[in-house]
């Protein structure tokens, strides 16, 4: 069957791989690939960068699909549903798994990153890992899911909750799901970003503020926003880069946290008495948890705004033009999410 193959960086082209298995055993299913968001992580892997990925590789973890074949299951997914698909394959027997936090399962294998991933016709999966909606959501919707999921478990990782003052470093696809995600919980957002189509969407999906880092003084107005308290209660970093890792400290009010989204290989340089002064905690995060029955809660609550994160499509055959392109544009295509799409 045909495949997007990402044979080294900033090589991917059309490719076949072997057909799944057409009658899986108990607890698997087989579902066909309608829509595959790409993510800032498959472009991380396609430039190079991603820590976790090595090549040749499918990419693909965010999908939209239909279940083609399934074994007898209590979820109550049938041949024919329409499911989005958590992209984890954990061991069930580490310290993490023990806990009940597979997502960072010490041989974890992620869809697209560790194993190759959707960005072609058919995948085999666990039936465990697939979610249907209460409500009838479109391929492009469910292909959202895994993005929101994110945000979702970075909330959670940061006890975000009703009444505090949260602030989004970044209103990229993840970002935007943060801040969807502390929404939800009752807070107040307020959004950094230096693209105005990013700061504009953030608007549009409930952003109390936004500011321009280019041609703002952030700090300041992060202390205007929230004066009673010095800061933001809890801070979602959502770009990964050193310089904005590092600065998250200052958006952050004494006794605060900052949740680190955002994937990096650099070392980040830590004014460590900054934190210490405040007393800030430092949380990470990675992948989710138990997030997707949230995430599928979310859109009957926010379907308007969410449609508004999906703003280019494509087939998955124009895949390496698309690529390319978002390669090159570095953020100035004007593009939120982009979804390839196949019959």
């Amino acid at each position: 069957m045909r495949a997007l193959v990402l044979n080294e960086p900033l090589s991917i082209a059309a490719g076949e791989r072997p057909e799944p298995n057409a009658d899986p055993g108990p607890g698997r299913a087989l579902i066909r690939v309608r829509s595959i968001g790409i993510c800032g992580s498959d472009l991380h892997a396609f430039r190079g960068h991603h820590p976790f990925v090595t090549y040749p590789r499918v990419l693909g973890h965010e999908l939209g699909c239909e279940v083609l074949a399934i074994a007898p299951n209590d979820r109550g997914i049938a041949v024919g549903d329409h499911v989005c698909v958590e992209p984890l394959l954990n061991c069930g027997t580490c310290f993490p798994c023990r806990q009940g936090r597979y997502n960072c399962c010490v041989n974890i294998k992620v869809l697209g990153i560790h194993t190759d991933g959707g960005m072609t016709e058919r995948v085999e999966v666990p039936v465990e890992r697939l979610h249907k909606s209460k409500i009838d959501l479109s391929y492009d919707e469910l292909a959202l899911c895994e993005t929101l999921s994110i945000g979702v478990q970075a909330v959670k990782r940061g006890c975000v909750a009703s009444g505090q003052n949260v602030v989004v470093v970044g209103a990229g696809p993840i970002g935007l799901g943060a801040m969807i995600a502390a929404r939800a919980k009752g807070a107040e957002v307020l959004v950094i970003d230096p693209i105005e189509l990013n700061r504009k969407t953030a608007l549009d999906m409930g952003a109390d503020a936004v500011v321009d880092p280019a041609n703002e003084d952030v700090i300041k107005r992060v202390q205007q926003w929230s004066p009673r308290d010095g800061g933001a209660h809890v801070v979602l970093e959502a770009v990964g880069l050193p310089a904005t890792i590092a600065q998250s400290v200052q958006f952050a009010a004494p006794t605060g946290a900052v949740v680190v989204i955002g994937i990096s290989k650099e070392i980040v340089p830590l004014t460590f008495s900054d934190w210490m002064r405040k007393e800030v905690a430092l949380l990470t995060t990675r992948n989710s948890c138990d997030a997707f029955p949230t995430v599928l809660a979310l859109f009957e609550n926010y379907r308007s705004e969410l449609a508004r994160m999906v703003t280019h499509h494509f087939t998955l055959d124009e895949g390496p033009k698309v690529f390319n392109w978002l390669h090159e544009s570095r953020g100035r295509a004007g593009v939120i999410k982009a979804v390839l799409h196949q019959d």
